[in-house]
């Protein structure tokens, strides 16, 4: 047991350094082209909360808390392991060769990832925050159980978009299309399911891409009350997690890349 959490700890480290292989200020120019989309979707709400705009009771100040944390807690809402790619060029295939189990790999190399984005993005969007004076604090202490439940049902809805790249024989650019558009509007990252009309947001708010981010931002900003999403985030875990254990298991033989 040591040595696999040691050898996940040698891979995260590995996946750390990488980040900085294209040079640091290349990674920089990401990040400032991300707070730069922060800021323009904060100026949104603010033009839209000063016309008067019906956002369902929400204040400007809990719509740029929920906003700021979907970007800073971003890579753990979002999962995305390399999977697609290592699929695509073969390096998947080489996994196989260590000893090690592939989920495990693949999540330890997705986890070392975050550490650059969290030290050059999300820390300096926290204190910026802070200085500005919003209170960032969560409204819930069981948006840290919510978060933890979202992250492991990101790793199998990851699992299961490989398995689907699998089957369409590495058709990638179709299924990032496809995935890209279902958690554009599903997931809740973007817009508070509150604020959605026709009561929408109630239904999208307790399925498996709404639990993603949606319930730990709803429980981080007093949107929602805990109980019903937390449910929902373990039922959730308790259906993909064996599906993606059994698709992968009945995909491997179907994997392909370069060179056959």
């Amino acid at each position: 047991m040591n040595q696999t959490i040691r050898a996940c700890l040698a891979t995260a480290k590995l996946c750390l350094k990488e980040q900085s292989y294209f040079g640091f200020f290349n990674q920089l120019a990401q990040y400032l082209l991300q707070a730069g989309g922060l800021a323009a979707l904060l100026m949104i709400w603010r033009s839209l909360f000063l016309q008067g705009v019906d956002l369902e009771g929400m204040s400007l100040s809990r719509f740029y808390v929920y906003t700021i944390m979907s970007t800073v807690l971003a890579p753990m809402l979002n999962i995305r392991t390399p999977a697609s790619s290592w699929l695509h060029d073969g390096t998947m295939l080489g996994l196989y060769e260590r000893p090690a189990g592939i989920f495990a790999q693949l999540a330890a190399h997705t986890v070392g990832g975050w550490g650059m984005r969290f030290a050059c993005l999300s820390v300096p969007v926290v204190m910026i925050a802070f200085l500005c004076g919003l209170d960032l604090r969560p409204a819930s202490l069981w948006f840290f159980l919510s978060l933890f439940l979202a992250v492991l049902q990101g790793f199998a809805a990851d699992f299961l978009f490989a398995c689907l790249l699998i089957r369409l024989r590495n058709l990638e650019w179709c299924v990032h299309c496809l995935r890209e558009a279902l958690t554009a509007l599903l997931t809740g990252s973007l817009i508070p399911f509150t604020v959605l009309p026709w009561g929408i947001g109630d239904y999208l708010a307790l399925s498996p891409f709404g639990t993603l981010a949606g319930a730990p931002l709803a429980i981080y900003t007093g949107l929602a009350t805990p109980e019903a999403l937390l449910i929902a985030q373990i039922f959730w875990n308790l259906i993909l997690w064996p599906l993606a254990v059994y698709c992968f298991a009945a995909s491997r033989e179907r994997m392909v890349s370069y060179g056959g």
